[in-house]
């Protein structure tokens, strides 16, 4: 007989305190709520915790993206590297310019973007010219590439900047699920041209919808900044009276007070959110150590990882069980859980760049097998019980 939980258990959901819900309403009675002085605050705290020259904060991280890659001037005749395990916002942002996305596998242990997964990548699709790479199908030059710091396991930032400069690319890093991750001792937002962060509802800090680009470049922060609010020269807290310019056809990106009072909170309560998720995490790892047929998440290899996601891998078992089944019997049992992510080859839309998913084996091994288990700083310790009895008594019944 299966037992399942009387309320339906989600695999994320954000943890707001009673600290941010009192800031929220001081904003809204102060009578500034748009862009001012909270996002202010809230980008300077976020630099110093990072460690980062310049924050800036916006109302996604998808625009982040968007911001980063107009920041460095891309357009139609360009291309940039991505994983081919990633959601869409990453790709997308490219083809808001027209340029053209070259898909590199991932690895088959964290399914990020390598040094090997990069170079496999150049060889077959690009040719060198004069230092830089050109796309053999397309004829577009290659500027930057984006690697995917995916479910909090960083990338090895050290090989991936060594290829960028032998070939005169752009680094931005997509780090939506990794803060507060570290590499090499440091905090993630400091290591590529540019990172961008996502403070989505399920992140490792939330501001409801928003995010933020970190860079050391000070010329690409006043772009960024310029961009953000429609190319005006000033920003609307800033302004000593009524007049201003508009200095390029910018976009409505800017975050608001109001998001960035929640952010500020949840800033200062981030490294215990983080402690929270890395013991259900051990937990997990504890109790499913054993389990036949099931692979689990490996610490990360040259820092901390953020434990945005728990995400594991399940082994065919004679036809009868696979990852669709537990995710099935899971369901059974009223917890839920999510698959990070399906391949950017599979989807119709990115089908018309002529992905062949012969070139991507570790990304479409990924896709078969993992899925993502609950995993919240808000989860009690019933939860966390529940999600390990469903896990157990499932793989007993094999």
């Amino acid at each position: 007989m299966i037992t399942a939980r009387k309320t339906y258990l989600p695999f994320a959901l954000p943890l707001i305190s009673e600290k941010a819900v009192e800031e929220v309403s001081a904003v809204l009675r102060s009578g500034w709520i748009t862009s001012g002085p909270k996002v202010k605050e809230f980008e300077e705290e976020f630099a110093r915790y990072t460690g980062s020259a310049y924050a800036l904060a916006l109302n996604s991280a998808t625009a982040g993206l968007h911001l980063a890659l107009e920041a460095i001037g891309l357009c139609s005749e360009d291309a940039v590297f991505v994983p081919a395990v990633t959601f869409t916002a990453t790709a997308e942002t490219i083809c808001y310019f027209g340029a053209e996305p070259i898909l590199t596998d991932v690895d088959p242990i964290f399914n990020l973007m390598t040094e090997g997964t990069l170079r496999e990548a150049i060889d077959r699709e690009c040719v060198s010219s004069k230092g830089n790479l050109v796309h053999k199908k397309t004829g577009k030059t290659v500027r930057a590439l984006m690697p995917v710091h995916l479910a909090g396991a960083m990338c090895d930032m050290d090989a991936l900047n060594s290829i960028a400069r032998e070939y005169h690319l752009y680094v931005i890093e997509d780090s939506a699920h990794a803060f507060p991750a570290t590499y090499k001792g440091r905090k993630v937002g400091t290591h590529g041209d540019f990172t961008v962060f996502s403070f989505y509802a399920t992140k490792g800090i939330t501001t409801g919808e928003g995010g933020m680009v970190t860079t050391r470049h000070a010329h690409f922060a006043e772009r960024i900044k310029l961009m953000r609010l429609h190319g005006i020269n000033r920003e609307t807290f800033d302004r000593p009276g009524w007049y201003y310019e508009v200095v390029s056809p910018g976009f409505k990106y800017n975050m608001s007070d109001i998001s960035a009072a929640i952010g500020v909170v949840q800033l200062s309560e981030a490294d215990e959110l983080w402690k929270r998720r890395i013991l259900i995490s051990d937990i997990y790892r504890s109790e499913f150590s054993e389990l036949p047929f099931l692979h689990l998440p490996l610490p990360a290899k040259s820092g901390e990882h953020s434990w945005h996601l728990f995400r594991i891998e399940v082994d065919r078992v004679n036809g009868k069980f696979d990852r669709d089944i537990l995710c099935s019997e899971l369901k059974k049992r009223n917890i839920g859980s999510s698959l990070h992510f399906i391949p950017l080859y599979e989807h119709p839309f990115y089908q018309r760049f002529g992905f062949e998913k012969k070139y991507y084996p570790n990304a479409d091994s990924m896709y078969q097998r993992t899925l993502s288990l609950p995993l919240f700083p808000g989860m009690s310790d019933g939860d966390i019980e529940d999600v390990v009895s469903a896990i157990r008594d499932i793989f007993s019944r094999l």
